[in-house]
C-alpha cells in the first residue's frame, strides 16, 4: 500500500515539474530584467504584456506609478508598445495602493481583483510581486490565460499561475478557472 502511494507521490511530483517548468512550448521566454515583475501570455497570440517594478534614480519605487506595463510584440518585430486605453482600463493595467511601509504596495490586475498582490523588494532588494498560488505564499513569475473568443470579448476558460514558494524556493503551480 504505502509503495502505490509513494510511486503516486513520484509520479504527482515529476508531473507538477513538467507543468510548472515553462508555458506552452512554442512561446517565447520573456527576457529576464532586474526590474521584472511578472508577465503574462495569453493562448490568442504570442504577444505579451510585461509587469517591471518603476524605480525612481534612488532606486525607491516611483510612489506615484509603482508599475510600469506594456507589450512585447513578438508577432511584429518584438518590440515594446504602451497598453492602448482600453487595454489599460478594462484589461491588463494594474492598480497599485502604497501600504503603510516605505516601498510596499497593494495592487491588483484590473481585470481581475480577487487576486491582490503584494509589491516590494525581496531580501536582496530585487523588486518582485508576491501571491497567493495554491494556498502559499509565492514570488509571481509569470501567468498563462488559456481563452476561446473574439479578442473584443474573450471566453477565459482558464488561467495559470507559475512562482516560486516564498519559503522553500520551489516552483509553484495553479490552475483556476473561472
Amino acid at each position: 500500500m504505502k509503495n502505490k502511494q509513494l510511486q503516486r507521490l513520484l509520479i504527482a511530483s515529476i508531473i507538477l515539474t513538467l507543468i510548472t517548468s515553462f508555458s506552452p512550448i512554442n512561446y517565447p521566454k520573456v527576457p529576464d530584467s532586474p526590474v521584472r515583475l511578472f508577465y503574462i501570455q495569453r493562448s490568442a497570440n504570442i504577444n505579451t504584456i510585461v509587469y517591471d517594478a518603476n524605480l525612481l534614480p534612488n532606486g525607491d519605487f516611483d510612489k506615484e506609478n509603482p508599475i510600469s506595463v506594456y507589450w512585447i510584440r513578438y508577432q511584429e518585430q518584438g518590440q515594446k508598445k504602451e497598453l492602448t486605453w482600453i487595454q489599460n482600463l478594462l484589461a491588463y493595467g494594474i492598480s497599485a495602493k502604497e501600504t503603510t511601509r516605505e516601498n510596499d504596495f497593494d495592487a491588483w490586475v484590473v481585470s481581475y481583483k480577487k487576486r491582490k498582490l503584494k509589491v516590494g523588494f525581496d531580501k536582496n532588494r530585487k523588486p518582485c510581486a508576491q501571491l497567493e498560488i495554491n494556498h502559499k505564499q509565492a514570488r509571481l513569475d509569470h501567468v498563462f490565460v488559456k481563452t476561446e473568443g473574439s479578442n473584443l470579448r474573450p471566453k477565459v476558460l482558464y488561467v495559470e499561475v507559475f512562482g516560486k514558494d516564498m519559503t522553500t524556493g520551489e516552483d509553484i503551480y495553479e490552475k483556476i478557472k473561472p
